[in-house]
Formats: C-alpha cells, structure tokens, sequence
C-alpha cells in the first residue's frame, strides 16, 4: 500500500484510528521531499500492518501545517493515540526513517 494523501478532515479523522499515524509534511516545490518521497513509499509497504502512512501537502493544508508548528520540510511525525509522540526533520536514507518510526513506537 502507498502513503495515503490526506486533507484536515482526514488527518483528524486517521488520528482517532487504532494504529500510529506516520505523517510527512511535505510540498511538491521541496526538492528534498522529493528525493525522499521514494524510500517514503517503500515505508508506507512496510509498515503497511501496523502503521497508517500518510502524507499532507502544506501549499494545500497551510493552516494545518501552522496548527501543528511545521516551520522546516519535510518533517515527519508519529502520532499516537491522537498525540504527536515524535518528529524528524529531513531523514537522509529509509534506514534512518526505520530507525525514527522503532525508536518512536517505543516510548
């Protein structure tokens, strides 16, 4: 399964769900998010049964993006019942996207 694109009413609908929500905060001008995007994708497949992968385009949902302190792209964040847990700014490889999502998902 590929990382979901989602809206507000989406986003607030996905944190009610029982799994961790993996969100990237992204936009399509940011040529770091997409050099990403592609190990972000392979994520989304790999974590597809204990995580719901997504992804929020800030130029679309710039209210969402202040409401939530989003200041550097991309950024990622897990959210655990409802409540952002952890972020990263800009990973460099799918390993250090690995390694965030594990050392999130254990506090």
């Amino acid at each position: 399964m590929s990382a979901l694109n989602i809206n507000k009413q989406e986003f607030e609908k996905l944190l009610n769900e029982n799994k961790p929500v993996l969100v990237d905060f992204w936009a399509p001008w940011c040529g770091y998010c997409r050099r990403i995007a592609p190990a972000y994708e392979k994520i989304a497949q790999q974590y597809e049964e204990t995580l719901i992968v997504a992804k929020i385009n800030v130029d679309e949902e710039s209210q969402l993006a202040d409401q939530e302190g989003i200041e550097v792209l991309p950024t990622l964040r897990i959210y655990v019942n409802g409540k952002a847990v952890d972020s990263m700014v800009a990973p460099d490889s799918k390993a250090a996207i690995d390694n965030f999502i594990r050392e999130a998902l254990s506090k």
